[in-house]
């Protein structure tokens, strides 16, 4: 980059564009960039698939051979990427957004640009072959990595920099998922970890722009979802909402499950198996023989659509515990209960061609079916990602979540079918319970999964179950998926959503109530005597006859007069006091009194009330309190 650099400093002086329109517009080249790179690597991802595990699906019909492919397939795959990103571009091992986060708090923003093509080529390498990991991540990690390069071409600021990558971030989200609205929240919410007004406007067109292109050259075409179809809804029926309640317990156990797995899973390997190209094999293996196991047991789901037995694609899927897992989601989100349906329900074939419609017998198969994918799963993710390889997490706790959900449906419907909904529906809410405790980003998880189905008529459950989700991961481990991987290194970022924690504190509770006073006539020998009986205390109040408060004395005013040749009994203290300082009250809290803080560049506050028209001292704020009790609740929390 640097003769590009070179040759813009020439022709287009640092300030010849305002940053704030150059920002905007390099967001929207970056949306156009990261909408297209999500369409390149779903075509990648497609064309390895056609060249690796379909030849070998093909093979397996007729000779044991192919078995041996579809084993090896996963092994291919993560031999060649974690030996590749291991040498040289280890930041784009693993699932990609605890890298973005951590450039944008430590690095400036600053992620090299050559991770954006290592990262795509090396996730579609593993997704294509068959690992079983998602492909969000690196398409975030991939958008981010162009908004950075972006921002270090035209050398801009740091704070416009970590604005550029978190918006690449959001155009990931949304060409991915077709969730433009989901994009902005989660690189505001987890990218950033704050809503700040003057960032959202790059970040909402970099996903708008990346939606538009996914629209118009993405493989499932303009308007539609990547789940389409479901025909789900919640009227508010109070006998629903515990089977959702628990719904939601269960999923804030999974996805804390699914965390700590992932990372004790990693710990063993490397323990275990130190060199990284035997533990891909051995990783690769796991996952290959688990794999194609399941294959031959189950080839496709017990039942399918209407949609799916005319077409003849979808009949033959890769093997359900290979790849993203798309197929076995959308399977489960459109289980029914054929005994809830009506008479008109059953007549509407083309209305509901998506639709599965399950007899008792056959709700018993898909329990079997799925109970075992939701254990094994979680299980064959870390391998993958222990092996070495570069994919996201987003996609199998999607997974993860639909099945779990899933079966808790069709449990549900087989012993207590009227206090229940269709298994689908219980699919749809695990989706977002899931991903919501994992990534602990319970408003991002809320919006995926409305706009993954387009479907508003069950937001409700969703919000719930994701909401307890949340906490109960939260109160088990308050490091979601991504904080886990960053805290693990050492690398334990302090966000600005965890200023909260001192926001709900009152000056009250940490101010100083006993203290010492000068006189505003009292002289510097006076001053110093009281300084040392208080050396606690920093600044010291400055008093009126009337007992209202004068000014405040700081270390720097009493130095600076004694550093002077005057005598001590000739200097006042309303000589050298900071006349009328910011003041606080008791009500405020600790947030807002650091913002005072930093205004005036004082280490204590004086705290004030109002009393009959008059201001009345009744203690002091000091800093150095201040910042104690902000790392006590740190701690605590």
């Amino acid at each position: 980059m640097a003769p590009a650099q070179n040759w813009l400093a020439v022709h287009l002086k640092r300030g010849t564009i305002p940053a704030q329109p150059l920002t905007i517009f390099l967001a929207g080249l970056v949306g156009v960039m990261a909408g297209y790179s999500s369409i390149f690597m779903t075509f990648l991802i497609g064309w390895i698939q056609d060249y690796s595990i379909l030849p070998c699906m093909q093979l397996a019909e007729t000779h044991w051979l192919g078995l041996i492919g579809l084993v090896l397939c996963p092994v291919v795959g993560l031999v060649i990427v974690s030996w590749y990103t291991r040498k040289y571009y280890p930041e784009a091992v693993g699932h990609g957004v605890p890298e973005v986060i951590k450039a944008i708090a430590r690095r400036d923003g600053v992620i090299r640009p050559p991770v954006a093509i290592v990262k795509l080529l090396a996730s579609a390498l593993c997704i294509g072959t068959g690992s079983s990991i998602g492909r969000e991540g690196p398409i975030v990690q991939i958008g981010a990595a162009f908004g950075s390069s972006a921002g270090q071409l035209f050398q801009l600021s740091a704070r416009s920099m970590k604005v550029l990558a978190a918006a690449g971030a959001a155009a990931g989200i949304s060409a991915t998922f077709h969730a433009p609205i989901a994009g902005v929240i989660f690189a505001s919410e987890i990218i950033l970890g704050n809503f700040a007004v003057e960032s959202l406007s790059p970040i909402v067109i970099a996903a708008v722009l990346a939606n538009v292109v996914q629209q118009n050259h993405g493989a499932t075409g303009e308007h539609t979802p990547e789940f389409p179809h479901i025909d789900h809804q919640f009227d508010g029926a109070y006998y629903e909402l515990p089977s959702y309640i628990v719904l939601g317990v269960v999923c804030g156990l999974m996805a804390v499950g699914f965390t700590k797995l992932l990372y004790y899973f990693e710990d063993q390997s490397e323990y275990w198996i130190p060199k990284h190209w035997v533990r891909a094999i051995a990783c690769g293996l796991l996952l290959g023989i688990i794999g194609t196991g399941y294959y031959m047991i189950y080839p496709i789901a017990p039942e399918q659509s209407v949609a799916a037995q005319q077409d003849p694609d979808r009949r033959h899927p890769i093997p359900v515990l290979y790849g993203t897992g798309y197929a076995a989601i959308s399977h489960t989100l459109h289980l029914e209960n054929a005994q809830k349906l009506t008479d008109a329900d059953m007549t509407a074939e083309d209305q509901h061609h998506e639709n599965i419609r399950l007899s008792r017998h056959q709700m018993w198969q898909n329990l079997i079916w799925l109970l075992p994918l939701v254990i094994v799963k979680p299980f064959l993710t870390s391998a993958c990602l222990a092996g070495g390889g570069s994919g996201g997490i987003f996609a199998p706790s999607l997974f993860i979540g639909a099945t779990t959900g899933a079966v808790i449906g069709l449990f549900l419907n087989l012993f207590a079918p009227q206090w229940c909904d269709h298994p689908g529906a219980y699919a749809l809410v695990g989706m977002g319970a899931v991903v919501a405790g994992t990534t602990h980003g319970t408003l991002s998880a809320i919006v995926v999964v409305y706009e993954l189905t387009d479907d508003y008529r069950i937001i409700l459950p969703i919000m719930a179950a994701a909401g307890i989700s949340s906490l109960i991961a939260r109160w088990i481990d308050p490091e979601s998926i991504y904080e886990k991987k960053l805290s693990r290194r050492g690398e334990s970022i302090a966000r600005s959503h965890d200023l909260h924690h001192i926001e709900n504190i009152a000056v009250r509770e940490v101010m100083v109530r006993k203290f010492p006073t000068v006189q505003y006539t009292d002289n510097l020998m006076q001053i110093i005597k009281i300084a040392r009986e208080n050396p606690h205390i920093e600044s010291l109040p400055v008093m009126n006859e009337d007992g209202s408060l004068h000014g405040i004395i700081r270390p720097e005013d009493l130095h600076r007069v004694l550093d002077t040749d005057i005598s001590p009994y000739l200097v006042n203290a309303h000589d050298i006091a900071m006349i009328s300082p910011i003041a606080v009250s008791p009500d405020e809290n600790l947030l807002e009194a650091l913002r005072d803080f930093g205004s005036r560049d004082v280490g204590t506050l004086p705290v004030e009330i109002t009393t009959g028209g008059k201001r009345v001292l009744i203690g002091l704020l000091v800093r150095a309190d201040v910042m104690a009790r902000y790392r006590e609740e740190l701690l605590k929390h």
